[in-house]
């Protein structure tokens, strides 16, 4: 019986997880398991090209998840913490693949992947592929150029320059919405930060991450959104006409996400202000 491959589909918008669980991952083919995750999303999205990324590689049509995906192996048992000798069933591993959304599809190409999709695809097995006329291994060659840093490393995995530039700039847009003008990471900080979306989204998320995986940082409870909210909130109530002050003086300190909480909390501050008049 073969294992089930349980992947969840990070993808570089906002929209939410999706979670497939594949039963044959060495029957389904990627272009197999584009169809299925199209057919699982609602429109508009679900009209976009998808390109599905994982270590760092581009993930071909053609190719067969159980070749390209290492499927994890099942988690063992946890003891139970009320003590009665009962095992706890842990919640599988799942692996993380990144979706990249492309420009939209149309009808043809629509129905050429879904024909293609019910085909099944055969693959050469890596022994099997062609070596040099004399059977000896072919030599890696030894180049002096600098490595490819950021989104462009998807050049070489099929991604034209347009959609490369199209993924730099969803990700700008949500580091811009998380960072003030003045604490916007530098262009060779933003490289670095694409490499660990490519690397890490993947690399770190595979057998027993859970929930963890990397992604563009646009989770607006988690780190510097939660701080934003908070303080925000703490300011605009306790000392708003300060806060309208230096928000004047100084433009561009706060980014507009701490900016609406310091309006929330000016608002929770002036409705207890009337309550404690009424009462």
């Amino acid at each position: 019986m073969s294992s089930i491959l349980r992947l969840t589909v990070r993808f570089t918008t906002s929209t939410p997880d999706l979670l497939v669980d594949i039963l044959a991952p060495e029957e389904t083919s990627i272009i197999a398991l584009k169809h299925l995750v199209r057919s699982r999303l609602e429109p508009p999205t679900s009209n976009y090209r998808f390109r599905f990324i994982h270590s760092g590689k581009l993930l071909k049509d053609d190719d067969i998840l159980s070749e390209v995906i290492k499927i994890p192996a099942p988690p063992s048992r946890l003891p139970d913490p009320k003590g009665k000798g009962k095992a706890v069933e842990p919640p599988p591993n799942r692996v993380y693949i990144n979706c990249s959304i492309g420009d939209v599809l149309t009808f043809e190409e629509l129905s050429a992947e879904a024909i293609a999709a019910k085909n099944p695809v055969k693959k050469e097995r890596k022994g099997e592929k062609g070596s040099s006329k004399g059977g000896s291994p072919t030599r890696p060659t030894v180049t002096t150029t600098p490595a490819v840093r950021g989104f462009d490393r998807l050049l070489s995995g099929g991604f034209t320059p347009a959609e490369v530039n199209q993924l730099r700039l969803q990700f700008l847009s949500i580091q811009s919405s998380i960072h003030t003008p003045d604490t916007m990471p530098s262009p060779t900080t933003l490289r670095r930060m694409e490499d660990a979306w490519i690397d890490d989204n993947a690399g770190t998320t595979g057998a027993g991450a859970g929930g963890g995986a990397f992604d563009f940082g646009n989770d607006d409870l988690g780190g510097g959104g939660l701080d934003d909210l908070l303080w925000g909130c703490v300011m605009g109530f306790l000392w708003p006409l300060g806060c309208v002050g230096w928000t004047i003086q100084q433009e561009g300190i706060w980014s507009p996400r701490r900016k609406l909480a310091v309006v929330v909390g000016f608002m929770f501050s002036l409705t207890f202000g009337m309550l404690r008049v009424i009462s």
